[in-house]
């Protein structure tokens, strides 16, 4: 009875092992067959170089290449605002009229006084002369004749004064008009009627930015590499995707004294006036001819405690490989070291790829 139980045992744990071994064969079979199917396929891309314009990126703001104080030259209450801030002004349009009505007066009691002054002169002309045709008659003193140009050349001042004060009251009167002395745009205006304004008071601004500066700051170590005439491109986050095209104008000779910058300006084109003074932009200046670089796109690049890595397509499988950034150029990304020609580097899932993962391409 024992030799069958026994038996029975061997039998039952005989059937337990070949099943074992059955799943576990299945097993296996269902791994190389369906592993493949698991692995993530990536896209890659063989290394290559490309043509990089050394450019040297700057943050600045706009000035108008042109500006204009207005003021008033005489004192006076303001009759009338012909401009408001953002309108378009020509060279001598009338921004503000004064009240001018003491300045009329004025001016005719001025031509009145000049009337008498000449009406005096004209008379001390004509003694004058009778007293000379008497005196060389040797009808008339020397003393008396004299007497005659001295009354003669105290008529002349008198009228010359008088005309000194007509021009003067008719230039006041002139005034009373204020006027642009350039051409552009109205700016920091608050002029209102009837408000009194003092002689010099500045009123408003007039910005002439047909044509623009874009004012950055060269660091020492970047003065070498700039100079007037180079070509620049300016862009700024409000007309994204425009971009305005520039030249170097002038380079400060000498640095700030707290900043130790070199103050640099653009002179950028802008008929359309889409650049505004005191706008923030950032200028890329062309220091110099293209040069031949290594770049990947910027999809193959991932950072990580400020490092930089690519992954690396190897037999396979994925390689991590620490390279060294440099600048940015549109959709690429320069590689200064850590890469070669004829890599291969992996374009897609680089976020969630380990170093040694295998993968299929397409």
């Amino acid at each position: 009875m024992k030799s069958k139980w026994k038996l029975w045992l061997v039998a039952v744990a005989a059937i337990i092992i070949v099943f074992i071994l059955a799943r576990v064969i299945i097993n296996r079979s269902s791994t190389q067959v369906a592993g493949p199917a698991h692995l993530k396929t990536v896209v890659a891309q063989t290394v290559a170089r490309t043509q990089k314009q050394p450019t040297l990126v700057l943050t600045g703001s706009i000035e108008a290449a042109q500006e204009a104080v207005v003021s008033s030259k005489v004192a006076g209450r303001v009759a009338s605002v012909a401009v408001d801030n953002g309108d378009a002004v020509s060279a001598g349009q009338t921004l503000f009229q004064l009240d001018d009505s003491d300045y009329r007066n004025a001016l005719t009691i001025s031509q009145a006084a000049l009337a008498k002054a000449q009406a005096s002169l004209e008379s001390a002309r004509n003694d004058y002369k009778r007293s000379k045709s008497l005196f060389d008659a040797s009808a008339l003193s020397a003393k008396d004749l004299e007497g005659a140009q001295t009354a003669l050349d105290v008529a002349q001042a008198d009228a010359g004064s008088a005309g000194a004060a007509v021009e003067s009251a008719s230039d006041s009167l002139q005034n009373t008009s204020v006027s642009s002395p350039i051409s552009g745009v109205a700016a920091d205006c608050s002029v209102k009627i009837g408000q009194f304004l003092s002689p010099g008071t500045a009123l408003l601004k007039v910005e002439g930015i047909s044509t623009v500066r874009a004012v950055v700051n060269v660091e020492q170590n970047d003065l070498a590499a700039i100079k007037t005439g180079l070509a620049a491109k300016v862009t700024t986050d409000a007309y994204s995707g425009h971009t305005f095209d520039g030249t170097v104008e002038a380079i400060n000779p000498v640095a700030g004294a707290s900043t130790r910058v070199f103050e640099t300006k653009i002179r950028v084109a802008n008929s359309d006036q889409l650049l505004r003074p005191g706008m923030f932009v950032k200028v890329e200046i062309e220091t110099g001819a293209p040069v031949s670089v290594i770049a990947v796109p910027q999809n193959a690049v991932v950072s990580n405690a400020g490092l930089y890595y690519v992954f690396l397509l190897e037999g396979g499988r994925v390689k991590r490989q620490q390279v060294q950034a440099g600048q940015v150029m549109g959709q690429l990304v320069e590689v200064i070291s850590g890469l070669a020609e004829g890599q291969k580097v992996v374009l897609s899932d680089v976020s969630t790829l380990n170093d040694g993962d295998q993968v299929n391409t397409n």
